[in-house]
């Protein structure tokens, strides 16, 4: 019996099992992905986000994997680029960038490092319920053995199209279309 199973172990949910873990609460963390893994989302961290990595400890590890902070910024919407100096402050870089494979595997290192188990390739199925309370899920590992785990809580962290809130039928509320959008690509080699 887990006190937390947390389902995606991605940013939301390794950073979930790594505070919960620190806390002493026995985390299972599962995801279907196997780490150091990519993903097309999230490649830009701001500045809150930069201070929640130097209170968990983990700016350090990040800007230690080659990933500089990104202190000037130039936006242009057509008309006239605006660029910008940003400062760091409360100790943190105003932004940083790192691959999802580098920020992804400090996580979820971090998570089991604080005592988080970690099953990777670990496909959810199912939940299990008494009542109407979850109180578990079923999924299979790589093997494709089916797997039960209890929990006290079983917290859903697997991302947009999440199969946990499927599984609980969680309504959808304040859906818009996307007006704008990101485009990523990597260089190197280049003097900033």
């Amino acid at each position: 019996m887990y006190d937390a199973i947390v389902v995606g172990a991605r940013c939301a949910g390794s950073a979930t099992a790594l505070l919960l873990a620190r806390q002493g609460y026995r985390v299972l963390l599962v995801d279907k992905a196997t780490f150091p893994s990519d993903t097309i989302n999230g490649h830009f961290v701001l500045h809150r986000g930069t201070l929640c990595l130097k209170r968990w400890g983990l700016l350090d590890r990040v800007l230690a994997s080659n990933c500089p902070p990104i202190t000037r910024i130039s936006t242009d919407f057509g008309d006239f680029p605006l660029p910008g100096e940003l400062a760091w402050s409360d100790g943190a870089p105003p932004a940083v960038g790192p691959r999802r494979t580098v920020l992804d595997s400090i996580l979820v290192n971090a998570a089991v490092e604080a005592g988080a188990e970690l099953r990777e390739g670990f496909a959810v199925t199912d939940l299990m319920r008494e009542d109407t309370r979850v109180v578990g899920i079923r999924g299979q590992s790589r093997g494709n053995a089916v797997v039960k785990e209890h929990a006290k809580i079983v917290i859903g962290a697997d991302g947009k199209h999440s199969r946990i809130a499927q599984l609980v039928e969680s309504p959808r509320h304040n859906e818009v279309p996307s007006l704008t959008c990101w485009y990523y690509s990597y260089w190197s080699g280049f003097a900033l």
